[in-house]
């Protein structure tokens, strides 16, 4: 009596394991991005699946700071109040047709920053206080891995290229401000694209 409770046991499980692995994963993934408080903003990732490996990713940024111009010694990037937003949107296909545990993606699209920047200008004979907005635009192709633990809890790191484009109306007479770095606001160019998020499926 006990083998056939045993077999009956083994053949419920293996069926409920095997309808579980058909069934499609089908959650949108609200992710945090922690790397983006290094420069004073928050970004929050929503993932919704669009059909089989395809999913739409898009990332809004909201920026926001006040800091005074002595806390930021020989630095281009000093300000004394900033606010900013922004978005990135990328489509990410998975090389899995249902991304129910873990799977490898590429994803690529545009993104467009705006901020809005207080700053001491001493490029001139005086120092004086100046106002600038900054557009920047860009593009990013990335190569990431994103796993899934118990279909809730999202683990997600990538990596990959990018390019900005920005334009500065600027305050003052230095209007290559805030283009020191990748992370200058201003930044004109190439970048390395690095990053980790976290995130809960509902």
């Amino acid at each position: 009596m006990k083998k056939i409770f045993a077999v009956i046991f083994l053949l419920y499980a293996s069926v409920n394991l095997a309808f579980s692995q058909n069934q499609e994963f089908n959650k949108s993934i609200y992710s945090f991005v922690p790397q983006y408080l290094i420069n004073r903003g928050i970004r929050v990732d929503i993932d919704k699946k669009i059909s089989g490996r395809h999913y739409l990713q898009i990332c809004p940024q909201f920026y926001l700071s006040e800091k005074e111009g002595k806390e930021f010694v020989n630095d281009k990037n000093q300000f004394n109040f900033l606010v900013g937003g922004g978005v990135n949107a990328y489509h990410k296909i998975f090389t899995v047709d249902n991304l129910k545990y873990n799977g490898l993606y590429l994803a690529y699209g545009p993104s467009y920053n705006y901020f809005k920047i207080e700053y001491i200008d001493d490029s001139g004979d005086y120092d004086v206080t100046a106002n600038a907005t900054i557009n920047k635009f860009g593009a990013d192709v990335l190569l990431g891995y994103q796993i899934l633990v118990h279909e809730i809890v999202s683990f997600d790191i990538y990596t990959g290229l990018g390019t900005r484009f920005s334009f500065m109306e600027a305050g003052g007479n230095d209007t290559n401000r805030f283009n020191d770095g990748y992370f200058g606001y201003n930044y004109t160019g190439n970048i390395l694209l690095l990053g980790f998020r976290i995130g809960v499926a509902l």
